[in-house]
Order: structure tokens, then sequence, then C-alpha cells
């Protein structure tokens, strides 16, 4: 009931999250930076493949960049670290968790 989800659903949503991370255990990091990980999740989200003919992607890159290299610097992190910080900040925004 707190999470407005069955049994069955909890258990399943578990599956998935093992299976997928499964996936990533068995696929080396030299296969991961080769994969278009754009083009995987255009599958299943269509605007990842259309969006950058209709958003100035140039308006949003200097401040998101801003925020990338705050983060760097007031916490010591590599960029790849500063990026999934920041993609957890914007996730955690659009649930209302923040």
């Amino acid at each position: 009931m707190l999470y407005h989800m069955t049994l069955d659903e909890l258990i399943a949503y578990d599956f998935d999250e093992q299976q997928a991370q499964q996936m990533l255990d068995s696929v080396s990091e030299e296969a991961q930076a080769k994969i278009d990980w754009n083009k995987v999740w255009s599958k299943k989200y269509p605007v990842l493949t259309t969006y950058q003919d209709r958003v100035k992607v140039n308006d949003y890159a200097p401040g998101l960049q801003e925020m990338l290299t705050q983060l760097q610097v007031d916490y010591g992190y590599n960029r790849t670290d500063a990026l999934l910080v920041l993609k957890d900040i914007l996730a955690r925004v659009w649930k209302g968790t923040v």
C-alpha cells in the first residue's frame, strides 16, 4: 500500500533490477564503452533521437557544464562521477524528492 504496488509488482521490479545488474556485470568495460546508449534507450524513449532537432542544446549546455565543473571542484569528482551525481540530482528534482 505504501508504494501503491502489489507484492507481485515489487518482486517483479526487484527481478528486473537484478537482471539489469547481471547484464551490466557480464559486459566488459571496453564493450560498454562501445555501446551507443542513446540508441539503446531511444527504443524505449524515442525523444532521445528527436530532441536535437527541436531543443536548442547550446542554450542549456553552458549551465550544465557549470554545474558539472562545480561538482568537480567542490567534491573532487572526476568528470564521469560529476555527471552521474548531476543525473541523480535531476532525477530527484523530477520525482519531487528535493
